[in-house]
């Protein structure tokens, strides 16, 4: 997920096509038994192409944004024809996933074990949090958070960020590694994986990949220019409409519910 660790990647890439990530040579799900759907784009909108987009959600009419690098990091809002209608900077951390819990916004950061919370919509800061080791995704379902920290575990949180329980994903009796970016809509939990083109829906109930969204006509679209700005960012409106960017991207794709 990170620049740091992109030559890792590249060394992999020759199995980008399946999960993607660092490890895939040990771990090749069978793929083909995974039901598999293509999201229908509805529009196109514009997306910051200085946003490395870490973390994305819908709220109230607007996206909420987080991106990272360490000295470019934000925490934004955005309005539904992508325009930053607010944003803060967030000096000194690598910034992570984002989600709302309790009335206040969280964002994760990498490798810092902080997070931050803020007001909402003034993105005032609130208070600061810690847990031990990476943050990845951050989403939630109203009453905890589901983080993920890049492995193929998601863990269940309270609004302090203490583990409550942790839920092993598996597809097609395999773990699923590098998970990054969540968004939980009903009882589907939706994962981007890191340096996929995929993705992948989850059961959280039972940790079982039950579907996966093939977004490789939306990558295609798109054409990164840079192998590491990867597909990174799903939110969806509670209408029937998903947004899907990417790190780095000049768009962010509406697409009918999945």
């Amino acid at each position: 997920m990170h620049i740091f660790e992109y030559l890792t990647i590249v060394l992999c890439s020759f199995c980008l096509i399946t999960c993607g990530g660092k490890r895939q040579t040990e771990q090749r799900p069978d793929f083909e038994s995974i039901p598999k759907v293509k999201p229908v784009i509805l529009k196109v909108i514009p997306h910051d192409t200085t946003a490395f987009t870490q973390g994305l959600f819908f709220m109230g009419g607007a996206l909420y944004e987080s991106t990272g690098i360490n000295g470019k990091s934000t925490i934004r809002i955005l309005d539904t024809s992508g325009t930053v209608v607010e944003s803060r900077n967030v000096p000194d951390v690598f910034a992570e996933g984002c989600a709302v819990l309790d009335g206040l916004l969280y964002q994760i950061t990498w490798k810092e074990q902080v997070c931050i919370t803020y007001t909402i919509p003034s993105l005032e800061v609130a208070g600061t949090l810690t847990y031990e080791g990476e943050g990845w995704g951050l989403t939630s379902d109203s009453r905890y958070l589901y983080m993920s920290d890049g492995t193929d575990v998601i863990t269940v949180r309270n609004n302090r960020l203490e583990v409550l329980r942790s839920i092993p994903i598996t597809m097609a009796g395999k773990p699923l590694i590098n998970i990054n970016e969540l968004e939980l809509v009903g009882d589907k939990l939706y994962a981007n994986v890191w340096f996929s083109d995929f993705i992948f829906e989850i059961d959280p109930a039972a940790g079982i990949v039950k579907r996966i969204i093939d977004c490789t006509e939306i990558v295609a679209k798109e054409a990164p220019q840079d192998q590491q700005n990867v597909l990174n960012g799903i939110a969806y409106d509670g209408k029937g409409q998903f947004y899907i960017t990417g790190k780095n991207w000049k768009n962010m794709f509406v697409v009918a519910k999945m």
